[in-house]
């Protein structure tokens, strides 16, 4: 019999996009609650995260599945920031990944549906490691052509699949549908906080007033390096559109939202898949023209022709967008 099942992400902080990755991996082997472990000891249960135990707590043998998002090109410098820790603790140049030979004796590990579309870029000792640590895996499966490629240039063989989110209508449909917050149309519109300065705020300003839906600001994560109340405060008080800044973190209660929106506009990738599992229409954005490498790699692989928009485009209205009728 394999070891048993202990899924391995970045969703020991609060970021949308990992705690869905999360969810959907133990449900799709219907692992019940399932067994979550990440870098720190975290409970984001208040927020309809996991319990997460820190990986280094587990003594005997295991299956770890490394469970999505951009594990392969994540260092321990970022690692530690986004866990708000003060240095990186961890003796890993990519603390996200893991090879078969630092688990138990007996333990296998897996990759499902991992991104690293910056792993070329990262210095030769990094590549080594993280290649090395893929080369002992049972399996192997990544999420963009762009990956799929950096790893076959170095003989690794991994399975192109979609990101597991685009599935969420079809497993947690019922349940995130029940919380649909409001019937009247409105756009669920995110950015990351680095898109905070008062002339891209501007540009999203123009863009949005060109479509002339009511707007609801929420954050699709609130980890440092993701999104932030203040830059939606000032967009909202500089905007003639009615605008709401949901506050509530709990990834369910911002699955609803986006469920029930006329439209998703935004700069997350797992934002906007969460849209597009319920027929919602979605526009991505970017904080300037080629800068959001994994939502463009990501794109380029499932809807070729679409790209994230910079702000002067999408003021301008370089795109077609087609709000859901309610």
């Amino acid at each position: 019999m394999n070891p048993p099942p202990v899924f391995f992400g970045a969703f020991d902080r609060h970021n949308l996009g990992d705690i869905l990755l999360a969810h959907m991996a133990a449900a799709e082997i219907g692992a019940g609650d399932g067994t979550f472990a990440g870098l720190a000891a975290r409970d984001l249960t208040a927020w309809g995260g996991q319990r997460v135990s820190p990986l280094d707590s587990f003594t005997t043998p295991l299956t770890l599945i490394h469970v999505g998002g951009e594990l392969l090109d994540c260092d321990a410098t970022q690692a530690a920031y986004m866990l708000d820790d003060p240095r990186p603790r961890w003796r890993r140049h990519a603390p996200y990944v893991v090879a078969r030979h630092e688990m138990p004796q007996g333990s296998e590990v897996e990759f499902r549906a991992v991104g690293g579309v910056e792993l070329a870029e990262r210095d030769e000792a990094f590549r080594d490691e993280v290649l090395a640590a893929l080369r002992e895996a049972r399996s192997i499966s990544v999420r963009d052509l762009t990956t799929q490629a950096l790893l076959s240039a170095a003989g690794i063989d991994a399975t192109l699949v979609p990101d597991p989110v685009t599935r969420i209508g079809k497993l947690f449909g019922a349940r995130i549908r029940a919380g649909i917050p409001r019937s009247d149309p409105y756009l669920a519109v995110q950015f990351a906080a680095e898109c905070g300065d008062d002339a891209t705020l501007a540009a999203f300003a123009r863009g949005l007033e060109r479509i002339g839906l009511p707007v609801v600001l929420f954050r699709a994560g609130a980890a440092p390096w993701h999104d932030a109340l203040e830059p939606y405060r000032r967009l909202a008080a500089r905007s003639e559109l009615p605008m709401q800044v949901f506050e509530a973190l709990d990834v369910w209660d911002i699955c609803a939202l986006i469920a029930g929106s006329s439209g998703y506009i935004g700069t997350s990738l797992h934002g906007r898949l969460v849209a597009e599992s319920f027929g919602v229409p979605a526009l991505s954005l970017e904080r300037k023209a080629g800068a959001a490498k994994k939502l463009r790699a990501y794109l380029a692989t499932w809807l070729p022709g679409q790209a994230p928009l910079a702000p002067d485009a999408f003021a301008d209205g370089a795109f077609v967008f087609r709000a859901k009728e309610r």
